[in-house]
């Protein structure tokens, strides 16, 4: 039995044939997994990037509620210690603190009057 060159050589050529268009499928599967990726990859970060913006301006509008709550609880808390320390003040003192700042300006005033006098 004798093995025909041609025969060999179109098999040869065949099997490089397929081991190139193998090769060939196996590139461009590979390219297009790489294109496919890099293309999701831009995607994330895209979604990323607005869900990190939204992030913020919702941190921004809570800050903003937080800080205007915070004013009404602190103004609300100084007015019922103020009042608290009033009724304590005249209770033990007999003294309302509105009367007691207003003489001080009287005395204040006084003052002022007695030096310019004495500086005559």
């Amino acid at each position: 039995m004798m093995i025909n060159p041609k025969k060999l050589i179109g098999s040869v050529k065949s099997a490089t044939q397929m081991g190139e268009s193998s090769v060939r499928t196996v590139i461009w599967a590979g390219l297009g997994a790489y294109s496919k990726g890099a293309e999701q990859v831009g995607m994330a970060q895209h979604m990323m990037t607005k869900q990190l913006q939204d992030l913020v301006s919702k941190g921004s509008e809570v800050e903003t509620e937080m800080v205007e709550r915070i004013q009404d609880t602190k103004r609300g808390l100084f007015g019922q210690a103020e009042s608290q320390f009033n009724r304590g003040f005249n209770a033990t003192c007999g003294i309302d603190r509105d009367r007691m700042s207003n003489f001080e300006k009287k005395v204040d005033h006084l003052q002022d009057i007695v030096e310019k006098l004495a500086a005559k």
